[in-house]
């Protein structure tokens, strides 16, 4: 085929090279196609190559060897046995002194078979060939078109065609040819009508040659008569329209008798190409559009007999895109009379051959052309659009007429059980274009509205029927809903009407998150597409909350807006409490957990301000809030929700902080209590919550007590972990118990604190004897120990007037004090240690008494002239005298 294409590329090379560069354009082009020419057949026989190897590959395993054909198994004996030979009894296979070969002498056969030898396993399986892609098959198409048949007088004739057309027009322009015009075209005629002549003489013997020949005849014979009436006038309108009409209908005719797509495509492209090789820029387009309407009904006509989708796909795609370059250049709004009823007929054409396609198939279901079917509407309806210059009213009647042809040809095809496709593609493109004339009619809001009714809609029949496409459809228009309600926000200004929760805004969000969260549900209830499904509950929830956080913004004032958002989470959390078992709809249980957590946020940033506090009327809500939360947590039940854990701690822990802090709040500022009171009252409803968990957790987790020790723990130490923390914190404060009189360890923070204490004993009482319990007792110690120094500190503090920071330690009466309480502890101790043979409790008091040794060489002896010092060395010797009195030694046995 290089020559071929060499010839071609001379051709157009020629054609296409300036005058004076017609000899390079004519070898540049010769070489340009001779090497495409090359390249191609390279890759056909490189493509050859790797087929053949890749069947030798696949049949490599399988092939047997002379050697396995020579050497078959015995039926009586193994493979392996077979092959296992004596290397002393092989004979030779060949006799080097004869140049005849001797024949092989057979292995002496074992005295016993063995096993056999495991088998190779199946054969491997043939490796399939890499299919062609999109482009590859087009390729394949147009090669096959070009290099198949008679492929010289196709080549020929397409570029004859093109060199008349340039020659006519060149003729014309340049006013070389000195023959009168009228001749000029007989001439041409005449060749043309020769031709068609000598193409039907030879169709019979050589039909490639015979139909190539007629083909070409009649597409010179169409741009002939199309520049005599257009170029030259030399026909008027109704001749040349009779003309053209014989023309392509005497070529329909020989193409349908014949069989002979070829012919159909040359004739027509030829015809389709007339107007524009011929074309003189004055933009009648009368002219134009009756034209081609003749032709588009001689396709129309062909496809009522033959199903030649490239004989449709010529006329649709060049009606469309001629008729798109003339609007583009030449449209104006007062031709509309004239250009819509072309649009209008070419637009029905190329619907209903889609219709003649499916009927001639011979399947029981008949194909359908998508392009024609699909793309007709695609090209058409914005055409319409530039016709009517963006009327919208207009623009959404055409859509509503376009949405009403396909769903009456839906109507009509399902009648007929070999256009089950057809139907179901027509109604989609009708439901499309009825989607489309909801935005041409009403404004971006309203189109939001009735897209998410409409898309959920699709979703749910997609579903029913199982059909891919109308889902896929139906998720999209959700999606173009949403982008509709973020359009309208641009011409969207706060008014009274926007007020109140009834109004468009808040309607069409409503609209959207259940339409959403509807789709959700379907597709869940359907078991496809799981990933999907969450993400389209996610959306849903987003747009929901969109709804509410709008609905606030716009209606209350900035400082309460946590406790609205809050009222507005615990109802989202109820609705779904209240759904969630109805519609056997599990995933429910995120919306109430989301809701526990958010509040417990918006809890705390609600009582971040200055003496706020869930006793006041702007917080009172707040009861309501944790109220509706609480009884939501039953429906996590059943089924039992993973999420059941954290949304009932995130309330518990709501609970705690939001009355806490409330108490904080009254008891400080409202009440004037001392730092004494406001501590222990505030960790009052934490440490309820804890203790009634550990001691009465049926009370405590109601009304999720049957699941409540799967996280019980957890809690327990949660809460453990905060009045730690707030034990840790209260041993730093001076605890002033106004409006009582302070007194060392009866003042309500003191009290609290050795409550902690206590509560320490009781758990280390419950824990075994074991390594842990010994650590949990020596941590015990250091708090009590803790505890006795920060009280005796404070009472310096309360009582002596002494300041409460780190200066205090500098006080004479304050280390006094120390060493004093030290060693009354470290003295009890060792008594209580020795008494009860508790050996490591002996340590911790003999380590005390050491400790206050050293402090009063270190410490307490620049204070030894004056009285503190003296008391604190009398104190600490008489109790050493006392504890060598009453156990001078250490227990002898370990005991508790």
């Amino acid at each position: 085929m290089s020559w071929i294409l060499g010839l071609l590329g001379a051709v157009l090379g020629l054609a296409m090279a300036e005058t004076d560069d017609g000899f390079f354009g004519l070898v540049a082009g010769t070489l340009v196609g001779a090497l495409l020419g090359q390249a191609q057949r390279l890759r056909r026989r490189v493509a050859e190559l790797e087929q053949r190897l890749g069947r030798v590959e696949a049949r490599a395993p399988d092939a047997p060897t002379a050697l396995d054909a020579t050497r078959a198994p015995s039926p009586e004996y193994g493979a392996a046995e077979v092959f296992r030979v004596p290397s002393a009894a092989v004979a030779p296979a060949f006799d080097l002194r004869s140049p005849v070969a001797a024949t092989p002498a057979p292995p002496p056969l074992p005295d016993r078979p063995t096993p056999m030898a495991p088998s190779r396993g199946p054969p491997t399986p043939t490796a399939q060939p890499r299919q062609p892609d999109a482009i590859e098959r087009a390729v394949a198409v147009a090669r096959g078109w070009l290099f198949e048949g008679n492929v010289p007088v196709k080549l020929g004739l397409l570029v004859l065609m093109f060199g008349v057309a340039s020659l006519l027009k060149y003729a014309s322009d340049a006013g070389w040819l000195t023959l009168p015009i009228e001749y000029r075209l007989s001439l041409i005629a005449a060749a043309a009508i020769a031709g068609l002549v000598w193409g039907l003489r030879s169709a019979t013997e050589r039909p490639a040659f015979g139909l190539s020949l007629q083909g070409g005849a009649i597409g010179v014979l169409l741009l002939t008569v199309f520049a005599a009436f257009r170029v030259y006038q030399l026909l008027d309108p109704m001749p040349a329209f009779a003309m053209i009409v014989v023309l392509v209908a005497g070529a329909s005719v020989l193409a349908v008798k014949q069989n002979a797509p070829a012919l159909a495509l040359l004739g027509f492209i030829g015809g389709y190409l007339a107007p524009v090789l011929i074309s003189t820029g004055s933009g009648n387009h009368v002219a134009l559009f009756g034209y081609y309407a003749v032709l588009n009904a001689a396709v129309f006509a062909i496809a009522w007999k033959r199903p030649w989708r490239a004989l449709n796909l010529v006329g649709f795609l060049f009606t469309f895109a001629i008729g798109g370059a003339w609007g583009a250049k030449y449209y104006r709004p007062e031709l509309i009379s004239t250009v819509e009823p072309f649009l209008v007929l070419f637009f029905l054409f190329y619907v209903a051959i889609p219709v003649l396609y499916a009927l001639a198939g011979r399947q029981k279901n008949g194909k359908v052309d998508g392009t024609l079917l699909f793309g007709t509407p695609l090209l058409a309806f914005p055409m319409q659009a530039g016709l009517v210059e963006g009327d919208r009213l207009l623009l959404a009647l055409s859509a509503v007429a376009v949405a009403g042809v396909y769903a009456g040809l839906a109507v009509w095809a399902t009648r007929n059980q070999r256009l089950r496709t057809l139907a179901q593609s027509s109604a989609a493109m009708g439901v499309v274009f009825a989607t489309l004339a909801v935005p041409l009619a009403l404004s971006a809001r309203w189109t939001s509205a009735a897209w998410s009714l409409q898309g959920l809609g699709m979703v749910w029949l997609g579903l029913r029927q199982q059909r891919r496409l109308t889902r896929w459809a139906g998720l999209a228009l959700l999606l173009l809903s949403g982008v509709a309600w973020i359009v309208s926000l641009w011409d969207w200004s706060l008014g009274a009407e926007d007020r109140f929760v009834l109004n468009g805004h808040a309607m069409n969000l409503a609209l959207l998150a259940v339409a959403t969260l509807a789709a959700s549900w379907l597709y869940e209830r359907a078991g496809a597409g799981r990933l999907l499904a969450i993400s389209l509950f996610a959306a849903g929830l987003g747009w929901w909350t969109t709804l509410g956080l709008r609905e606030i913004a716009v209606n209350l004032e900035p400082a309460s807006d946590e406790t609205a958002v809050a009222v507005f989470a615990a109802l989202s959390a109820a609705i779904a409490a209240l759904l969630r078992a109805p519609l056997k709809w599990p995933r429910l249980a995120w919306p109430i957990t989301a809701a526990t957590a958010v509040c417990l946020l918006l809890a705390v940033s609600a009582l971040d301000g200055d003496g706020a506090h869930w006793f006041k009327a702007p917080l009172l809500p707040w009861w309501g809030i944790c109220a509706v939360l609480l009884v939501s947590l039953r429906a996590l039940l059943h089924p039992r929700s993973a999420t059941l854990p954290i949304a009932h701690i995130a309330l518990l822990t709501t609970l705690a902080l939001g009355v806490g802090i409330s108490l904080h709040a009254v008891l400080r500022n409202e009440a004037g209590l001392g730092d004494g009171w406001v501590l222990p009252g505030s960790l009052l409803p934490l440490a309820g919550l804890g203790l009634g968990a550990w001691r009465r957790p049926r009370w405590t987790a109601w009304p999720v007590a049957d699941a409540f020790p799967q996280w019980r723990p957890a809690w327990l130490g949660m809460a453990a972990f905060g009045l730690l923390a707030a034990w840790l914190a209260g041993q730093f404060m001076p605890g002033n118990s106004t409006p009582l009189l302070w007194l060392p360890l009866f003042n309500p923070l003191e009290l609290s604190l050795v409550a902690v204490l206590v509560v320490g004993i009781w758990l280390l009482r419950e824990q075994p004897d074991t390594g842990r319990g010994q650590a949990g007792w020596a941590l015990w110690a250091f708090a009590a120990l803790l505890t006795l120094t920060l009280a005796v500190l404070r009472a310096c503090h309360q009582l002596g007037d002494d300041p409460w920071s780190p200066m205090i330690l500098s006080s004479r009466v304050a280390q006094a004090s120390l060493t004093v309480a030290w060693c009354v502890a470290g003295v009890t101790a060792w008594i209580f240690g020795s008494r009860r043979h508790n050996r490591p409790l002996w340590w911790v008091g003999a380590a005390l008494l050491g400790v206050v040794l050293l402090k009063l060489v270190i410490v307490d002896r620049q204070f030894v002239g004056n009285i503190a010092g003296i008391v604190s060395f009398l104190a600490v010797g008489g109790l050493l005298i006392i504890v060598g009195r009453i156990a001078p030694t250490p227990p002898r046995m370990e005991s508790r």
